[in-house]
Order: C-alpha cells, then structure tokens, then sequence
C-alpha cells in the first residue's frame, strides 16, 4: 500500500517541479475528510502556525492580510476559518475587516457603520478577561480603508491594541489591483490559492508585487484541495 502513496506523492511533486518555491502555511481542507478528527487536527496546525507568528513578531495585537490573484479562490472562507480558531479555540479577541463593495443590506450597512466607530476610536482599551474570544466582522470599501490608512498612520496601531488579530479579507489583485498596497500595514500576508485552479505565473506575479511593497509575506494557503486517494485506502497508509 505504501508504495502506492508514494508513487501518487512522486507523480504529484513531478507535476508541480516547476511552481515557485514559498512557505507552504497550510492547506485548508487539505487533511483527508474520512475521520471524524480531521477538522480538530487541522484546527490545531492553524492554532500552532498563529503561536509561531505571536512569538515571531514578538508584540500584543497584530493584523494578517489574506489575499489571491484571481476572484473565487476562497480568500473570505479561508479568513472565516482563521477567525473562527483563533477566537474559539485560542479566546483570542478577533476583528475580520471584509474589504469590497458597498452596502447591499441593512446588515451590511451596519457593518460599515461599525467600521467607522472601531476606526474613529482613539481610546486605549481596558481588556477583561471576559471580553477574550470574540469575534467582530465589519465591512468596509476598499478604497475607503486604504485612505483611512494612509490619512491617519496610527490606525493600524489602534486597531492592534484594541484586538488580538485583525484579518484583512482583501479583493483578489483581479478584481482590485491596488490590494498589495494594504500589505504595508499587515504584520503577515498569506496568499490564498486554490488547489490545481491557479497558475504558476499568477502566483509568481502576485509574490512579487507583494514582495515589492512588503516584507510580511509567510505564505500560501491550499484551499480545495482535493485527496484523489479512496478514504478507506488512506486509512491504511498510515
């Protein structure tokens, strides 16, 4: 059997020899779904990479920037699940900023409303055992952020002393090609692609404009990534 997986683990890497070289963070749905753990063991890698960038970094809050080459590649699902583990399972106090177009709902009107208080707020935060955990989505246009950023240089400072993690959910460079302009204000950048959807020269293209305006860049998430193995063979390979 196991030289079945490793035949299938030669072909893929013989496949993707020639994809550019970065730090693999994770795949997302990649651990096989035939366990009923499977979720809880991939929850605890995500747990594990956020204690490695907290002890990296060396600081109270910080703020990761999730973003992709082309639309549909699952950044805001990617972002969700990150938010999700890091506030109930880490009780981490969590800001999700949802970066896009207007209002189209009242819900989302109040999102973007919320986002103009967290903004605006220039008081220190007392922080309570209580308010650990909690997770705060709000919404926001693109453009209205980066402006924010630039006119007041303390923002992202605020923002990281009044929460644990702040994930930017960033329009892919596609659909707005001035996203890698946010990564000066991210402490981390991972770039979200979907498994055997993204090309090469597209990640390529977008390492090195991240690269160009940041230094933050960890790496790629995998999303959808598909195990072309049985479960029940699976199962046996290990």
């Amino acid at each position: 059997m196991s030289n079945i997986f490793d035949a299938l683990e030669q072909a893929r890497r013989e496949r993707h020899k020639d994809d550019p070289l970065l730090p693999d963070v994770g795949g997302v749905g990649s651990t096989p779904p035939n366990k009923a753990g499977a979720d809880s063991v991939t929850d605890a890698e995500i747990v594990g990479m956020f204690a490695r960038i907290q002890e990296g970094l060396n600081a109270g809050g910080w703020i990761m920037q999730l973003i992709s080459s082309q639309a549909g590649e699952g950044v805001s699902s990617v972002t969700e699940r990150f938010a999700k583990v890091s506030s109930e399972l880490q009780n981490q106090n969590v800001l999700v900023v949802k970066l896009g177009d207007g209002p189209q709902t009242d819900r989302q009107l109040n999102s973007y409303s919320r986002w103009h208080e967290i903004s605006e707020n220039n008081e220190v935060p007392v922080r309570q055992p209580q308010s650990k955990g909690v997770l705060t989505e709000v919404r926001v246009l693109f453009e209205d952020c980066i402006k924010q950023l630039k006119k007041d240089p303390n923002l992202a400072n605020r923002l990281k002393t009044h929460y644990d993690i702040v994930f930017f959910d960033s329009p892919s460079i596609e659909v707005e090609p001035h996203s890698v302009e946010l990564t000066r204000y991210a402490d981390v950048v991972v770039i979200v692609l979907e498994s055997e959807k993204t090309k090469a020269f597209a990640l390529q293209s977008l390492k090195e404009k991240i690269t160009h305006n940041s230094d933050a860049l960890l790496g790629v998430v995998l999303n959808k990534r598909c195990f072309h193995i049985p479960c029940g063979l699976y199962s046996k390979l290990h």
